[in-house]
């Protein structure tokens, strides 16, 4: 009886784990697809991956940690290309936005 009250537990962590594990792997693969879409300039698909990655593997921390980076940087690439086309008050908000998400990438890559 003692036995089956300390195994019990146990394997429900291992089954845990696992399952985290799972979550894990799937979530680094669409974040996987978002850095492929941002290489080739789809930024809103880029975007969408993520947040469906968030939303479907809530449990996948460090793929979630990463996204946090590569979110900033598709926000910047996005702002980076539309700034090519911008002219007047429009370039000046791209350009500041450009600038902001520069210093958040610097600082969140601190932690």
């Amino acid at each position: 009886m003692m036995k089956s009250k300390i195994l019990l537990p146990l394997l429900l962590l291992s089954l845990m784990a696992c399952s985290g594990n799972k979550e894990e792997q799937k979530a680094m693969r669409m974040l996987g697809d978002a850095r492929f879409a941002l290489k080739h300039q789809h930024f809103a698909e880029a975007r969408d991956s993520i947040l469906s990655m968030r939303r479907q593997h809530p449990t996948a921390l460090e793929a979630r940690r990463q996204a946090i980076l590569l979110l900033d940087s598709i926000e910047m690439a996005a702002a980076a290309d539309s700034l090519k086309h911008a002219e007047g008050p429009e370039w000046e908000r791209l350009n500041m936005k450009v600038k902001f998400y520069e210093r958040k990438l610097q600082e969140d890559m601190k932690k």
